[in-house]
């Protein structure tokens, strides 16, 4: 046994030498393996780059129609700078451009759906102020020349007489020698809550030449919004129809249609105030308003938070995905809410997300 080991263990000075070498450079790997692995975990890794590039992506994308400026305007001439004016998402426009660049026109307003960028809410907002020219691409649409002729049909004299452009009619605007399509801007501006303050105004509308403007000045009369309520009107925003709320001054078929919208997403009104929050509705036209409208004995259309699913959750314009995803989680946890106040008492909303929502939710 004695020699057996011998010669299987016994080195010379050489293999030693070799083997602590050896020993040295595992020994150097292992502590350099280690001290790598510790420098990794404490480096921070820097995404700012990357969060620049996505923000950039969504803000190609994202239209900005709240701090918009909408007004008539022609698809085939329109700079880039008047389609972002309008609420149009860089995305669109860019769309818009290309689509004109390759020699395509638009004859009509539903034309525009033809690009593939624009998003059917885009069109929504904009379809109502787009007026297309003959005078852009030509006189060469049988479609364009059979629905839009009246606009090159000869005129009957102007007359002049004093006029509120606010409250004047299509008849006595073409009277005065608007065109009808001029007249049919004019509707459109008041139908979106658009009011003019002084007689200047009146030169902003797309298509009013700036003489026919200024030859009008001396006959616009403009009364204060006071003059013009009518205070025998009274509205239940509740029940009313999109024809009730159209007896009110200034507010038009699509301004009527987007308030009865909104009830229905909100499931009805609890406050006259939260008319504001309707897409478009501008102080004036809400002061000039308020009077004449009220809320009766109406119960708001509750969710159920114990039922609801994701979706039905954020299809209220006051429960967003953070919000969402916090009632149900907490019910998760919990199984069955109890009470609603539970949710502000377990801390899985502030108090401030609650008080906003507590009038739509329930718990049976």
């Amino acid at each position: 046994m004695k020699n057996f080991i011998k010669e299987y263990f016994n080195f010379s000075k050489r293999e030693q030498n070799g083997m602590l070498v050896l020993f040295a450079i595992l020994l150097f790997l292992i502590v350099a393996n280690i001290f790598v692995s510790v420098h990794k975990s404490n480096q921070k890794v820097d995404f700012s780059e990357f969060e620049t590039e996505i923000d950039s992506f969504l803000v190609y994308q994202q239209t900005h129609f709240d701090d918009s400026e909408l007004f008539a305007f022609d698809p085939n001439t329109a700079s880039r700078e008047d389609l972002l004016r309008l609420g149009l998402s860089p995305k669109s426009v860019n769309g818009i451009m290309n689509y004109r660049d390759k020699g395509y026109k638009f004859y009509k307003p539903e034309d525009i759906t033809r690009v593939r960028t624009l998003k059917p809410e885009e069109f929504e907002v904009i379809k109502d102020y787009i007026v297309i020219e003959k005078s852009s691409y030509g006189n060469n649409n049988r479609q364009y020349n059979r629905d839009y002729s009246y606009r090159d049909e000869v005129r009957p004299e102007p007359q002049l007489f004093d006029f509120d452009p606010n409250t004047a009619t299509k008849d006595e605007l073409e009277q005065l020698g608007f065109k009808p399509w001029q007249a049919e801007n004019i509707m459109k501006y008041r139908n979106k809550g658009g009011r003019f303050k002084q007689p200047s105004d009146i030169a902003k509308i797309h298509g009013v030449d700036a003489g026919f403007a200024e030859k009008l000045m001396p006959y616009i009369k403009i009364e204060s919004q006071s003059q013009t309520a009518s205070y025998d009107i009274l509205v239940n925003i509740n029940t009313a129809t999109a024809s009730d709320f159209q007896k009110l001054k200034g507010i038009g078929e699509a301004y009527s249609k987007r308030i009865v919208a909104y009830r229905e997403k909100l499931g009805g009104f609890i406050s006259v105030e939260q008319l504001r929050e309707v897409y478009g509705m501008t102080d004036d036209l809400y002061n000039s308003i308020s009077a004449n409208l009220e809320i009766k004995g109406e119960p708001v259309r509750k969710i159920n938070i114990n039922t609801a699913d994701f979706k039905t959750l954020v299809s209220h314009p006051y429960i967003d995905n953070k919000i969402a995803n916090a009632i149900l989680s907490y019910r998760d946890f919990a199984k069955t809410i109890k009470s609603t106040d539970e949710l502000v008492k377990q801390k899985a909303l502030s108090q401030s997300d609650y008080d906003k929502i507590s009038k739509y939710i329930s718990v049976e």
